[in-house]
């Protein structure tokens, strides 16, 4: 009677520690809807950022020669000569400037007061400089940008009634005219190991009437209403930033025959010109490698406020 007393005793504490390791260890369940290689990763949470700050410079006419000043510290040499070539004549002017803030831009960045908005990376935003007088001379933000993410810069708010571009093709000059033309700058950006990021900007020149147009963000079809957009692609610029550094985007001259007068020069009452100075403020890399999902992430695109 003893020997089946024991007995007992250690079968019933097997299955009161076995359902007690059992509620202690909890494995991830698959979901019903897809295979396990959905299963979220639950080790690794971070995700590669990139942070910048976005200057948009209202310049008068007075401050030509400061400009011009800009341009002579500006390294515009670290572009390759055929890109160089290109953005010239397409009425553009791009280079970088180091970590240390030059006195002519440390000026034209403090004439007016600050104007600081954080915009955050998950929502549909939109940045522009309104042409109204009452707007600070210089306007600042702050961009987050996570791996497929774009955001569009809009420099002006107001469009040109009518652009013409010319274009080169088979040995001969075409020109096609766009109505209501106004420029974005599409800007998306890398981060590196050695904490540089790779800096991305594509000119874009929305025209034309608004259209109904199917989209794809994250396998999820939208509908949304857009107008169309002609990418000079040629004229992209990928450029490797450490932290602290400077890309300055402008415009060769006010008159310029391209399409960079669209994106940084308007004439009302008077010649109003711009400038674009973004600084890198540092690039962050996951902590631990992510698995590639099964299919490749659309790309989202986040659209910065507009300044009333």
């Amino acid at each position: 009677m003893i020997k089946h007393s024991g007995l007992l005793f250690w079968l019933i504490l097997g299955v009161v520690c076995a359902n007690f390791s059992c509620n202690l260890i909890k494995f991830p369940k698959p979901s019903s809807s897809g295979p396990v290689a959905n299963v979220p990763v639950l080790f690794n949470q971070s995700i590669d950022t990139v942070s910048m700050e976005v200057f948009i410079v209202r310049l008068a006419p007075h401050q030509n020669e400061l400009l011009q000043q800009l341009w002579q510290e500006v390294d515009e040499q670290s572009l390759p000569p055929q890109l160089r070539r290109e953005l010239f004549a397409q009425g553009f002017r791009v280079g970088i400037l180091g970590n240390l803030l030059s006195p002519v831009l440390a000026q034209l960045l403090t004439i007016s007061a600050d104007g600081r908005v954080d915009v955050p990376w998950g929502e549909v935003h939109e940045m522009s400089a309104a042409s109204a007088a009452r707007e600070p001379t210089v306007t600042r933000n702050m961009l987050n940008l996570l791996p497929a993410m774009r955001a569009l810069v809009k420099v002006f708010d107001a469009p040109l009634p009518a652009l013409t571009l010319l274009r080169e093709e088979n040995g001969m000059i075409l020109g096609q005219t766009y109505r209501e033309a106004i420029g974005l700058l599409c800007v998306s950006a890398t981060a590196n190991r050695d904490g540089s990021a790779q800096i991305q900007i594509v000119p874009e020149l929305e025209h034309g009437v608004s259209e109904l147009r199917v989209r794809s963000v994250q396998a999820i079809v939208t509908h949304e209403t857009s107008r169309p957009r002609y990418v000079f692609e040629s004229l992209t610029v990928s450029q490797r930033l450490l932290p602290g550094q400077w890309l300055i985007l402008g415009t060769t001259t006010p008159d310029s025959a391209g399409a960079g007068k669209t994106f940084f020069v308007r004439r009302n009452s008077g010649l109003e010109q711009r400038l674009v100075a973004i600084r890198l403020v540092h690039a962050t890399l996951a902590a631990a490698p992510t698995p590639p999902p099964q299919t490749a992430p659309s790309e989202t695109e986040m659209m910065m406020p507009e300044r009333n």
